[in-house]
């Protein structure tokens, strides 16, 4: 393939990518002739970078793959600093984990030096239902998709891990309008756990922010929590606004509909 073939190859995927979806829509966009747009359009759906569907085309599982380990990667670098501060903060154990599908995958964790601490869990794949980790992740899907999930078996991992799909809803609720929760003995027994969702341009979660000590000791009773829970929420923004999601223009555009 030459190199002029992969620049056509980038735009064709960055106008699906934008909206465009048919090959008069797509040749249009990129200004490539109808023929070779559909000759590229062939070529990238034969390797899995696109997909096709009534005859209109959207980003294929290939894409999905890579940008999957793009985005773990920098989660883990654009995390690291706030994982020390928070650290700093509690003197717990901080860590950050990637939406994958129904589940969260532990990415990395940084450590307090204390006599107790929690396990290590990086590596670790956990569905999003057991726990502080998974549910801000969930809160920013669609009603659709939390009814998808809620409709199917959930497996309860501890005593006190909530299967009940009305106290999701209303946890999922209280994370939209806070921006970050607490769950203690629900993942792991005797863990105490905060996490505050981490987003990308488009607003969805791409995982999770958060802190978590034995429970015995954590929180403490000095109002920690609100404050543990306001500061995963800020250094999660931070992240977030590195990504491309913008909190202010959501409020705009959102006031704009409603107005």
């Amino acid at each position: 393939m030459t190199v002029a073939s992969v620049d056509r190859a980038f735009r064709l995927l960055r106008a699906v990518e934008a909206g465009a979806n048919t090959v008069s829509t797509l040749s249009s966009e990129t200004g490539l002739a109808l023929a070779t747009t559909a000759r590229l359009l062939n070529t990238l759906e034969q390797i899995g970078a696109l997909s096709r569907a009534d005859k209109r085309y959207r980003i294929g599982p290939a894409i999905g793959e890579l940008a999957g380990q793009a985005v773990a990667y920098d989660l883990v670098a654009l995390a690291t600093s706030h994982l020390s501060e928070l650290v700093a903060l509690t003197n717990e154990t901080a860590g950050v984990a990637e939406a994958v599908g129904h589940n969260t995958f532990h990415l990395a964790q940084l450590t307090a030096e204390r006599d107790v601490t929690v396990k290590d869990w990086t590596g670790t794949r956990v569905p999003v239902h057991h726990g502080a980790i998974g549910f801000v992740v969930m809160a920013h899907w669609s009603d659709g998709q939390i009814d998808n999930y809620l409709d199917g078996p959930l497996e309860q991992l501890t005593p006190k891990t909530v299967t009940d799909p009305d106290t999701i809803r209303r946890r999922i609720d209280q994370i939209r309008r806070r921006g970050w929760i607490w769950t203690i003995d629900e993942y792991a027994s005797g863990v105490a756990t905060a996490a505050a969702p981490i987003r990308d341009r488009h607003g969805a979660s791409v995982g999770s922010l958060h802190v978590f000590g034995p429970s015995y000791r954590f929180p403490t009773g000095d109002g920690q929590a609100d404050a543990v829970g306001s500061a995963l929420a800020e250094r999660a923004r931070a992240i977030s606004a590195v990504l491309g999601w913008n909190e202010n223009k959501r409020r705009a555009a959102e006031g704009a509909t409603r107005g």
